[in-house]
C-alpha cells in the first residue's frame, strides 16, 4: 500500500524565515485593520451621524435654488447704502423698491398684471445674480436692525443685550415659522428658509439664557422637519438640559400675568419633550419617544392644560400601550377642537375609525402633517401671530419685526409663483446659457485636477 499523504502545514510564524514572518505579520495587521474600519463605519455613534448630518445642512443650503431669491434678498437689503454693495446689489434693489408699492390686495386685473410683471423681472434679476451669492454674504453687511434703525433716522443701538447676527438670524427665521405656520394654506410651516435662519443662529455665550434656549428649540424644529434627526436629538437634549438649568431670574422674564417661575419651566420641558418625542418617532425609537410623551404630558398635568397637544399626546402613549380604546377616544376630543377647519377634523376622524378598527396604526399622528396640524391649532388657541408677537416683543417692538420681514416673505412668495418657463423666456433664455458655461468650467477644471493627460485631451478634443 502507497504511504499515506500528510497535509503539509505551515510552520508557526516563530519558526518562519524572518522575511516571510514579518510578511505575514504586516497582512494580518493590514487585515485587522481593514476589518476594524469596516467595523467602525458600520457602528457609527450617534454623535458622528449628528456631525454628517450638519456637513449636510450646509451642503444643501449651499446648492438650494429655492434659497437663491430669498438669500440675495437679504444681501441686497443690507447691502444697500454701504458703499461696499455688489453691482448687481444696485440692480436689484431698484426692483425691491417696486415691490413696495404694490397693493397687498389686488383690486382689479391690471393691479394683477403689474405685480406680476414686476415678481418676473425681479426673479430674472435675482438668479442672474446667483454668482454674488458665491462672494459675498450677507453676514459681512450691516444686521438688519441696523439698516431698520438708520432708515428711521435712529442711531444705531443693540436690538438686545448681545445682539448680532446669530441673534438676528434665529428672530428672523422664528417671525417666518409664525407667518408660515398662521397660513392657512398646505405650505409646511418649516422650509429651506428657516433651516438656513436657524442654522446660521448659533448661540453664543454672551445671549440672555432663554433666548441660547429658545436657539436650540427652533434649530431642533427646523433640523427634524427637514429630516436631520441625529442633529436634532443633539439640539433638543441641550435644550432640555438649559431649560433645567434657567435661573428664578431667567423664568421672571418669561412669565405671564398669574404663572410663577415653576409653572414656566414645566411649560418650556413639556414642549421639548415633545419634540424629542417626534424625532424619536422618526429614527423608530418608538419606546424612548413615548417616554417622551409621558414626561411631557407629566408637565402638562402639573399646569392643568388640556388641549390639542395633550389629546394627542395620550392617542400616541394610549396606542404604544396597546390600548386602542382609549388611544381612539383622545383621537375623538382633538377632532372635536374648533380650532381645527373640517378637512382637517375629518382626517382625524378617520384614522380613529382605522384605529378601531385594526388597531396599532395613527395613520395621521405618524406624518410630519399632525405637527402642521397640532401648532396651527395651538397658535389659532393663543390668539394668532400678531398677538404672540406682542406678548413677547411688546406692542412697539413686534411692529418693527413684523413689518420688514411680513413685506420679505411677500416677496418671497411673489418670485415662487413666477413659472420657469416664462422667465427664462423673459431672459432671453440667459439662465441655460450661464448654467452650460458653468458646465465647461467645471467640466475644464476636472480635467486639470484629474491628469488626464495627453490620452483624455486627445480623445475629447479642445473644448
Amino acid at each position: 500500500m502507497p504511504a499515506s499523504r500528510e497535509t503539509p502545514s505551515l510552520p508557526p510564524p516563530s519558526e518562519l524565515p524572518s522575511s516571510r514572518a514579518h510578511r505575514l505579520r504586516h497582512r494580518l495587521a493590514a487585515l485587522t485593520l481593514a476589518l476594524l474600519t469596516a467595523c467602525g463605519g458600520c457602528h457609527k455613534t450617534d454623535a458622528e451621524r449628528a456631525a454628517e448630518e450638519r456637513a449636510k445642512i450646509e451642503q444643501q443650503i449651499r446648492d438650494s435654488n429655492a434659497l437663491v431669491p430669498y438669500r440675495a434678498l437679504k444681501l441686497t437689503v443690507r447691502a444697500q447704502g454701504t458703499g461696499q454693495e455688489p453691482e448687481a446689489v444696485t440692480a436689484l434693489w431698484k426692483l425691491l423698491e417696486e415691490t413696495r408699492n404694490l397693493s397687498t390686495k389686488q383690486a382689479t386685473a391690471e393691479d394683477a398684471t403689474r405685480e406680476a410683471r414686476t415678481y418676473l423681472r425681479l426673479a430674472i434679476a435675482f438668479y442672474q445674480a446667483k454668482q454674488t451669492l458665491r462672494e459675498h454674504d450677507e453676514d459681512d453687511y450691516p444686521l438688519l436692525w441696523t439698516k431698520l434703525q438708520l432708515a428711521s433716522h435712529e442711531p444705531p443701538s443693540a436690538f438686545l443685550p448681545g445682539y448680532d447676527g446669530g441673534m438676528e438670524h434665529l428672530l428672523t427665521g422664528t417671525v417666518l415659522v409664525a407667518l408660515d405656520t398662521a397660513d392657512q394654506g398646505n405650505r409646511m410651516p418649516l422650509s429651506d428658509l428657516t433651516l438656513y435662519e436657524f442654522s446660521r443662529a448659533t448661540p453664543r455665550p454672551e445671549w440672555p439664557a432663554t433666548l441660547r434656549m429658545a436657539s436650540r428649540a427652533f434649530r431642533g424644529l427646523s433640523f427634524l422637519q427637514a429630516g436631520y434627526h441625529y442633529a436634532t436629538e443633539e439640539e433638543l437634549t441641550t435644550y432640555l438640559t438649559e431649560v433645567e438649568q434657567l435661573s428664578e431670574e431667567d423664568l421672571h422674564l418669561l412669565r405671564e400675568r398669574g404663572t410663577t417661575a415653576a409653572q414656566e419651566r414645566e411649560t418650556l420641558l413639556a414642549m421639548g419633550y415633545f419634540l424629542r418625542a417626534w424625532n424619536r418617532m422618526q429614527l423608530k425609537r418608538e419606546g424612548p419617544a413615548a417616554d417622551d410623551v409621558e414626561r411631557g404630558l407629566g408637565s402638562l398635568e402639573k399646569l392643568g392644560i388640556e388641549n390639542e397637544l395633550t389629546w394627542w399626546g395620550w392617542a400616541m402613549v394610549h396606542s404604544r400601550r396597546e390600548r386602542y380604546a382609549e388611544a381612539a377616544a383622545s383621537l375623538d376630543k382633538l377632532a372635536g377642537s374648533p380650532y381645527l377647519d373640517e378637512p382637517t377634523r375629518q382626517e382625524i376622524r378617520a384614522s380613529t375609525e382605522e384605529l378601531r378598527s385594526h388597531g396599532k396604526s395613527l395613520p395621521v399622528l405618524r406624518q410630519q402633517r399632525a405637527a402642521v396640524i397640532l401648532v396651527r391649532a395651538l397658535v389659532a388657541r393663543a390668539g394668532g401671530l400678531e398677538k404672540i408677537l406682542v406678548t413677547v416683543l411688546g406692542e412697539e417692538r413686534a411692529k418693527q419685526v413684523y413689518e420688514p420681514i411680513q413685506w420679505m416673505d411677500r416677496v418671497r412668495r411673489g418670485v415662487a409663483a413666477v413659472k420657469r418657463e416664462d422667465m427664462v423666456r423673459e431672459a432671453g433664455g440667459v439662465l441655460d446659457k450661464a448654467r452650460e458655461a458653468g458646465q465647461q468650467r467645471l467640466d475644464t477644471l476636472k480635467e486639470k485636477l484629474g491628469g488626464t493627460g495627453a490620452e483624455g485631451s486627445a480623445s475629447e478634443g479642445p473644448r
